[in-house]
């Protein structure tokens, strides 16, 4: 088994003491330049998020989708905020799935990769085929291939990024037998790397394609890698001020008691115009847990018909939203203060 210092990672065990009031808002916050800026990029039915740490250091979660609008939109996304030929500090893939793999190509050509960190694979998918190969040729270049095929990384390993930490809270290459997965899309996504970022006392979550219940579970429902980490939280803090929901807000992620245990004030509900995403289900269990109302953001807000069930808050009839507009923008300043919205764009 490898450990987490050989992988050049370093334990970090209660790194800044835990913040119990809510995130305030900065003076002139959204112009800020300073502290860390987190971009949930707005790629349809996929995920990308960029975050810019201060000191020129970066950190890419995901790389947005296959399809041809979505890439562009994660490209597009890192050309304004990484500049070229810098370095990318951590490339986080969380699973296999094409709708999350989109740009790592482009993202290998045009920077500097030096770690990346992966689950899940092979696949037969051309998306999948052509990121590993990129991940591969940067390999030959120096890059630190986490791969959790063949590397175990430990939960709790903690990689600092400039003036934040960054946590692997968990992933698995093979989710283990005893999770009750009920398919193979289950399958796919509870294996999801979840990774905790720390800067100034405040937190986000980025959860991906990770599971905590079946679809139309009761609400006390909670299974797979959210029991996982609701159990793990005395060891691995999941505590966070801000989360990426579950699998793009479906009904088989966000279980109540996951919900409770993160605690957020700030919730990013990454979905598309496919699948019915997010659930009014889940966006119910968020705010039966006291998330207001106003601090929930869909990239996915307008135009929508995309199905029954969908979230009807923020949603018109019509033709479906356009890819690339709603994007939400998480930032935090060195003083602890912390905004979230919708990008606005200048």
């Amino acid at each position: 088994m490898e450990t987490a210092l050989k992988l050049s990672l370093v334990l970090v065990v209660a790194m800044v003491a835990p913040s119990s009031s809510p995130p305030r808002p900065p003076p002139n916050a959204a112009e800020s330049q300073n502290g860390v800026y987190a971009r949930v990029v707005d790629v349809g039915a996929g995920l990308c998020c960029i975050v810019r740490i201060p000191g020129d250091h970066y950190l890419v979660y995901d790389a947005g989708n296959y399809e041809s609008a979505g890439k562009q939109e994660a490209i597009e996304a890192l050309e304004e905020l990484i500049p070229d030929g810098q370095d990318i500090d951590l490339l986080v893939l969380s699973h296999s799935d094409a709708d999350h793999l989109g740009a790592v190509p482009e993202i290998c050509d045009r920077y500097a990769v030096r770690r990346v960190l992966r689950g899940g694979g092979p696949r037969t998918t051309a998306t999948w085929q052509a990121a590993d190969a990129a991940i591969v040729s940067e390999r030959e270049e120096g890059c630190d291939d986490m791969n959790l095929m063949h590397q175990t990384v430990l939960p709790g390993s903690t990689l600092r990024i400039g003036e934040t930490f960054v946590t692997m809270v968990c992933g698995f290459h093979e989710p283990p037998g005893n999770w009750s997965l009920q398919n193979e899309s289950e399958r796919q996504n509870a294996g999801s790397i979840v990774v905790r970022l720390e800067y100034a006392g405040r937190s986000v979550l980025f959860c991906s394609g990770t599971v905590g219940r079946h679809i139309g579970d009761p609400n006390n429902a909670l299974i797979a890698a959210e029991r996982f980490m609701v159990e793990m939280k005395p060891a691995v803090r999941i505590d966070s001020d801000a989360i990426i929901a579950p699998h793009h807000s479906a009904d088989n992620g966000s279980a109540a008691a996951f919900i409770q245990a993160v605690s957020p004030h700030f919730v990013i509900l990454s979905a598309g115009n496919k699948h019915g995403h997010p659930r009014q289900a889940t966006a119910d269990r968020y705010l039966a847990s006291g998330i207001d109302l106003w601090n929930m953001f869909r990239t996915d807000l307008g135009n929508d018909e995309s199905g029954k069930g969908e979230w009807t808050h923020g949603r018109e009839p019509g033709p479906s939203d356009p890819i690339g507009d709603d994007d939400v923008e998480i930032k935090i300043l060195a003083n602890g203060s912390m905004a979230c919205r919708y990008r606005q764009v200048h």
